[in-house]
């Protein structure tokens, strides 16, 4: 598997600042590769610094087997190709014409597109699933449209490497998965090779070829998102006060103070997510507590010391009647 950017004994940061160091990185043709990270721990530092954007504290960054820093910005900018969160302001440019400035690295003094370089656009809009956008004014889409079109434009330069921070950041769930799911499809049915920094943890989780994890402090961990949650470093890396990875669901668990406990049985969907509404109110669930809620189709039942009984048609219900016998027992 041919691998088209790597990095040696590289350190990022600033004159004042080292944010990492001794990174031996490797990113292979075809991959789709997730960064990941707390805020501050420098992930923006390393994708301008893999870039060229920013200079290496120590080491190289190589394309190609290349120190990026020799290759002329005509030559770099056929062979990478980098998508920001930036608002870009592009006057009265409709999606395609912005599309097509890709093709700039290729096109002569005049800028004039042969029939070639209109191929190539119509390509890259279509890989992007952009295809209705092309003749709409850049500035009358939606985040999620322009991204789709950005990455059409970075395409069009048919870059070996494709670099994106944070291009998720401000859509919709329902956008976000599209553009995760056309990023999947570049890398595998396209061949591209696709860098991603995300805090879209598990969309990453569920998209990624591999994950580069990058903890405040500088430790960095790369591999299949599967063996970084399994061997700890996914959980490691956003330890925080107060939050905690689940490896169990692969979700993050906000752990506040409990002041209830309260016993669930039942199976399936209506009993696992009576579980996470208790726990989202303070409560922990226990097989041996006191109040014990059974759980049925589209019925919940709720019995205390007693054996007094109540029923409900509602998981909301239940969860306001947890809350007021709490408030009670205070």
């Amino acid at each position: 598997m041919s691998t088209i950017l790597s990095s040696q004994s590289l350190s990022i940061g600033y004159p004042n600042k080292t944010v990492a160091s001794s990174l031996n990185l490797r990113l292979t043709k075809g991959r789709l590769v997730c960064l990941l990270g707390p805020n501050g721990a420098g992930k923006s530092t390393l994708m301008r610094t893999l870039c060229a954007m920013q200079t290496p504290l120590a080491g190289q960054v190589l394309l190609n087997g290349v120190d990026i820093h020799t290759i002329s910005s005509r030559e770099l900018a056929r062979l990478l190709s980098v998508v920001l969160t930036d608002r870009v302001q592009v006057g009265l440019l409709s999606a395609y014409e912005l599309v097509s400035l890709g093709r700039y690295p290729y096109t002569g003094w005049n800028g004039r597109l042969s029939a070639e370089d209109h191929r190539i656009i119509r390509e890259s809009i279509e890989a992007t699933g952009a295809q209705d956008l092309a003749a709409r004014p850049v500035d009358e889409l939606s985040d999620g449209e322009r991204q789709k079109v950005l990455m059409a434009r970075a395409l069009a330069q048919q870059p070996q490497l494709l670099i994106l921070d944070e291009v998720t950041a401000f859509l919709d769930l329902p956008r976000r998965v599209d553009i995760m799911r056309t990023l999947r499809r570049l890398a595998h049915d396209h061949g591209a090779t696709i860098l991603l920094s995300t805090h879209d943890l598990d969309l990453a989780i569920r998209s990624a070829d591999e994950l580069w994890l990058l903890e405040k402090g500088g430790a960095f961990h790369c591999g299949a998102p599967e063996d970084l949650v399994l061997n700890g470093s996914f959980a490691q890396a956003f330890l925080s006060e107060g939050i905690e990875f689940n490896p169990a669901d692969g979700h993050f668990e906000l752990h506040g103070e409990r002041d209830g406990v309260a016993a669930v049985e039942g199976e399936g969907l209506p009993a696992l997510w009576t579980r996470r509404a208790l726990e989202r109110i303070g409560f922990s669930v226990h097989r041996e507590a006191s109040h014990r809620i059974v759980v049925e189709p589209d019925r919940w039942t709720l019995e205390d010391p007693s054996g007094t009984k109540q029923t409900f048609n509602s998981l909301h219900a239940v969860v306001e009647t947890m809350r007021d016998l709490r408030e009670e027992s205070k």
